[in-house]
């Protein structure tokens, strides 16, 4: 059984190496016609995540000290109300011989009560403070490297399953869901990083995250924008981590450009991508003059 599910899950991965070999025009390093790429799921836990895997609370003990008190104060209430329900039950079918006993009675309640609602005021102020100074702002935005991690020189990712389960937990997302679009998301990274390009050249890229990412998630969401559940997880755990999700309307218009200027940002590495961008639309715009001309 182990391993056939193993032979499924190698199968999986093909299957969406390939996919985003094809969306993105380029292919992984490959040794004898095989991917050389090392793709990893692991149950550690990196020192990045570990404010998510703690939790929300700033202080878990604290808290957890509150509640305790809070249980304790209400059941001293009941302790209090119960035994004497059995009393008050009787005086309301027969009254009580003496109204003196009666009045005794409610007045030392009353004064239980006073007291232990007092406490119980104070120790549901106390545990209130306590909740509203957690906060899930506390715990954003996640470093990256919390979900999962690559390197170019031996082509490889690691993902990291705890902390990307906690993260769905969190949100009550579907955590198969959200493995995928990570899953994706660090592949399309690596593959921009060590992708070999259509003349078999490749281009290493690295030290500008912030393009990279940008155009992971470009890539990302393309793959999975038929499939709605993908979709919302993969914006929600994006924002997670600060980064920025493509506009949906925007991502087909300017595929073939985008691509383009992938492509020319790859190998002309003394240029940033904002001057590549700038260079692909000037010769655009220079393309379609040229047509307007010819007709």
């Amino acid at each position: 059984m182990k391993q056939e599910t193993r032979l499924e899950e190698v199968s999986l991965m093909s299957s969406l190496r390939l996919e985003i070999e094809q969306a993105m025009g380029l292919k992984f390093p490959e040794r004898n016609g095989e991917s050389i790429v090392r793709f990893e799921e692991s149950l550690e836990i990196p020192r990045a995540a570990e404010t998510l895997m703690r939790g929300i609370y700033r202080d878990p003990e604290r808290v957890r000290q509150g509640f305790k008190l809070l249980h304790q104060e209400t059941g001293s209430i009941i302790d209090i109300l119960m035994p004497r329900r059995s009393r008050l039950r009787e005086w309301a079918e027969l009254l009580p011989e003496r109204p003196e006993e009666a009045e005794v009675f409610l007045k030392e309640t009353k004064e239980q009560l006073v007291s232990r609602e007092q406490r119980l005021g104070q120790a549901e102020r106390e545990l209130l403070e306590e909740l509203q100074e957690s906060g899930l702002e506390d715990v954003f935005p996640i470093p990256l490297g919390a979900f999962g991690t690559w390197t170019y020189r031996d082509p490889s990712v690691k993902l990291y399953l705890k902390p990307i389960g906690r993260f769905a937990e969190l949100f009550q997302i579907n955590p198969e869901s959200l493995r995928q679009v990570t899953r994706i998301h660090f592949l399309s990274i690596l593959l921009l990083i060590v992708g070999t390009d259509l003349d078999g050249q490749v281009y290493v890229r690295g030290g500008e995250e912030r393009v990279i990412h940008w155009l992971a998630s470009l890539y990302t969401s393309r793959l999975i924008k038929n499939q709605s559940e993908l979709v919302q997880c993969y914006q929600e755990w994006v924002k997670a981590w600060g980064g920025k999700v493509p506009n949906p309307s925007l991502i087909e218009k300017t595929c073939e450009k985008t691509r383009a200027a992938m492509v020319f940002w790859r190998r002309q590495l003394s240029i940033s991508w904002e001057e590549c961008w700038q260079i692909i639309n000037q010769f655009e715009k220079t393309q379609n003059f040229n047509g307007m001309g010819l007709n």
